[in-house]
């Protein structure tokens, strides 16, 4: 009996896939959604060759999309440094350790199987290591001058030496935990105990202090500095500032790669389609520049999450801050050549992400000198000024200022992303129209 035809070309594509070069395969899986790509790992022959080809940053985004209880393929074939990318994120809110997201994602990777707890086990420094087991257990030690038998009613249960005992503090968590444990012992017996001795001492402290100070290592080669660092993303530009192409150099040459790059693709999907800085984008047909503007723009959108305080492992938070990231720099864009396309990717090439998002927030603060003259001239406070006006500019004078958008009562505030958002409110704090209002009530 013949087997279903569609069951059949599915068998074929998944054949024709796994034909096709490394690059070529890559191709196909940056235009995925996330979904589709979890579930082409389940079914292709070297998923393990697509993951080692994803970017830290587009792995955790792709794994994100979906939820990490439902892309098990995806983390299954993690490789060591994107496991502990995850971790850097999941497992902290600024520099608190959260327990529950640890006791999650063990859980999870326990589910996988013994060489996913392995290589958990192998990516943690032992101060991580501690930090984690300090919330799950209490270890006791037995004295060694004392027969067993006499200590048995005192000690744990839990023991897989006869030297240090358990207590597991989390009855849902202890399976987990107790893998984690007996993987440590059967890998690296010296090395269990070793960490077993600084559990049992109970000083966790200078453990989480270390494993915090590695994790804010790791995390600015990925552009998340401190904070103090990442608020120069909001320092004052003026235009010229931004580089202006040399028309004499081209900005269309091709410079081919013999190696591939890992690919880092998720800024773009998430960029809006329909203003001026994703047509520039959308012209630039180089992909070495391409691949130089989405890493711009992946470490633009980290540094804007730390300097706003925001949670670098939320999914929602890298939406917005990237949404914010495209919107100044459309507006840097528009100021600086209208419509012009062409312009506008030529500008693309010669100047730093960072350059554009600063200028086009440069824009705002300029609008945000203007609102506070005019309110130095107007007696009342901004509520004087009426609506729309006033809810404008309260949201213009915030500490990072945003789009009210009360013009129409059904939107909700957002950032800017315009020049028309600048021009607007520059229109209703005209003098003309605040008299015109006046005149009215």
């Amino acid at each position: 009996m013949d087997e279903p035809k569609s069951t059949k070309q599915a068998l074929h594509i998944i054949e024709t896939f796994d034909n096709l070069s490394l690059k070529q395969r890559m191709e196909v899986f940056r235009e995925l959604s996330s979904e589709a790509r979890e579930s082409l790992l389940e079914v292709i022959s070297r998923p393990n060759e697509i993951m080692r080809s994803l970017s830290l940053q587009e792995t955790y985004f792709t794994i994100k999309q979906i939820s990490e209880e439902h892309a098990l393929a995806l983390i299954t074939y993690t490789t060591g440094k994107q496991l502990q990318y995850i971790f850097d994120l999941e497992l902290w809110n600024k520099e608190q350790f959260e327990m529950h997201a640890a006791a999650k994602w063990l859980e999870i990777i326990n589910g996988i199987g013994d060489e996913k707890v392995l290589q958990f086990v192998q990516i943690c420094e032992p101060e991580l290591l501690i930090t984690i087991l300090h919330k799950f257990v209490r270890v006791d030690i037995r004295n060694p001058e004392i027969d067993l038998t006499e200590q048995s009613d005192t000690l744990p249960s839990f023991t897989l030496d006869d030297i240090f005992f358990v207590d597991f503090l989390d009855r849902i968590s202890e399976p987990t935990i107790r893998k984690v444990l007996e993987t440590i012992f059967d890998w690296n017996t010296d090395y269990y105990f070793s960490i077993m001795e600084e559990l049992a001492r109970g000083i966790h402290t200078e453990h989480q202090e270390l494993a915090a100070k590695w994790r804010r290592s790791r995390l600015s080669e990925q552009g998340f500095p401190d904070f103090d660092d990442a608020l120069h993303v909001y320092q004052y530009i003026h235009s010229n500032s931004v580089i202006e192409p040399d028309e004499h150099i081209s900005s269309h040459e091709s410079h081919p790669q013999s190696d591939i790059l890992p690919l880092l693709g998720y800024p773009l999907k998430v960029m809006p389609e329909d203003n001026l800085f994703r047509k520039c984008l959308d012209e630039i047909r180089d992909p070495t520049e391409l691949d130089r503007l989405t890493a711009e723009l992946a470490h633009l959108g980290n540094k804007v999450i730390v300097a706003d305080g925001r949670h670098p492992g939320s999914i929602d938070e890298l939406y917005d801050s990237l949404h914010k990231v495209s919107g100044y720099i459309n507006m840097a864009l528009e100021e600086l050549c209208d419509d012009d396309v062409s312009k506008g990717r030529a500008l693309l090439k010669a100047n730093h992400m960072e350059i554009l998002f600063r200028r086009g927030f440069s824009l705002i603060l300029d609008l945000r000198k203007e609102a506070q003259i005019l309110l130095r001239q107007y007696e009342g406070g901004v509520e004087n000024l009426g609506h729309p006006l006033a809810g404008l500019i309260q949201g213009l004078l915030q500490k990072r200022p945003y789009y009210a958008n009360n013009l129409s009562e059904e939107k909700e505030p957002r950032s800017f992303e315009t020049l028309d958002d600048i021009q607007s409110i520059r229109r209703l704090m005209s003098k003309d129209h605040i008299e015109e209002q006046w005149e009215t009530i």
